[in-house]
């Protein structure tokens, strides 16, 4: 195997990964901004600050492919050497993945309003943001691929904290989510459409994240790089999912409502006509304004309502409804 094909494949494998995941960022970035336009403004800013992370992640990537590659096209010497372009790539990653897990601790605190599992995730995320911010530090002292296996510890503190805390997350909010259940059919649809959103966002990251540890572990020379280098955009795309499915909840239609319709209160004419009894030949104009009133036993009401964190979204007030402030 030659000295590209040792590092350098995996790395353009991953690369590939996450050029496309950066497109699928693009997407969710502007469906949260044209749907939810009434979040606080921090949050917005949040959003736009780990877009730039992602833009800048995916930048130095290719910056580091093309001179790698291209410039040093047939330079075996080069390709065994890691540079600053690269070492771009652990650090930027530490930095959104802490972030976002910092802001789910943040979520779950709200939630739970039990400060002592949020500390533990801020704690392990402060970790694997730290170590990985590291790595490159400890990389630099010996910078060839073959020798990535001398900063083992850093990377592997790095890695299964970033393990550790998706797992905490994903089980602390399915198990209160679970506990929220109230014993009426649509709201516990909803909540169960939550818990699975949650896991499959929470599973999504902590399994590439481990299978990127293991194999850094078995064949310490690059060929966890394939894993790594999409991780970023894996995190900031889990996040943009659980804001953007705030809407999928509440409506159950697989879009969200953008523009006027995501700001302005409005009332379902759809379900109101469904449930509209029907009405006799012979009736009056004034009768048939109390036969159009009669409610079936959930009526749902769709208005925009704000929450305590300011995040905004599209809830159903009636009977049994999913009426939580620190759920999405």
């Amino acid at each position: 195997m030659g000295p590209a094909e040792i590092a350098h494949g995996p790395i353009l494998i991953g690369f590939t990964f996450n050029a496309i995941l950066l497109g699928v960022m693009m997407t969710q970035v502007y469906i949260y901004y044209t749907s939810f336009k009434r979040d606080k403004i921090w949050i917005k800013i949040f959003v736009a600050v780990l877009f730039f992370f992602d833009i800048l992640n995916t930048a130095c990537d290719v910056a580091y492919i093309y001179e790698a590659l291209i410039i040093h096209f047939g330079d075996t010497a080069y390709l065994n050497v890691v540079t600053w372009l690269f070492d771009t790539d652990p650090a930027i990653t530490g930095v959104i993945v802490s972030s976002v897990q910092t802001f789910f601790a943040w979520r779950i605190y709200l939630l739970t309003k039990n400060w002592i599992l949020p500390l533990v995730i801020v704690t392990t995320a402060i970790s694997g943001g730290v170590t990985a911010i590291l790595t490159p530090v400890e990389v630099a002292k010996a910078p060839f691929f073959v020798y990535l296996i001398r900063s083992k510890v850093t990377i592997i503190i790095w890695l299964s904290s970033e393990v550790l805390g998706d797992i905490l997350i994903t089980a602390i909010l399915v198990t209160y989510l679970t506990r929220r259940k109230t014993g009426f059919e649509r709201s516990d649809m909803l909540i169960d459409k939550i818990i699975r959103i949650t896991i499959q966002t929470g599973l999504v990251t902590a399994i590439v994240a481990t299978i990127n540890l293991l194999v850094y572990l078995l064949n310490p020379t690059g060929l966890h790089l394939l894993f790594n280098f999409p991780l970023a955009k894996l995190y900031s795309n889990s996040l943009m999912s659980t804001l953007n499915s705030r809407g999928i909840w509440m409506t159950g239609r697989s879009g969200l409502s953008t523009g006027k319709d995501a700001e302005e209160n409005t009332i379902s004419m759809n379900n109101m006509n469904a449930n509209r009894a029907p009405v006799p030949p012979n009736m009056k104009a004034s009768d048939m304004i109390n036969l159009n009133g009669i409610k079936r036993a959930e009526v749902y009401v769709n208005v925009e309502s704000e929450t305590q964190d300011g995040l905004h979204s599209v809830l159903p007030l009636g009977k049994g409804a999913f009426d939580d402030r620190g759920s999405y």
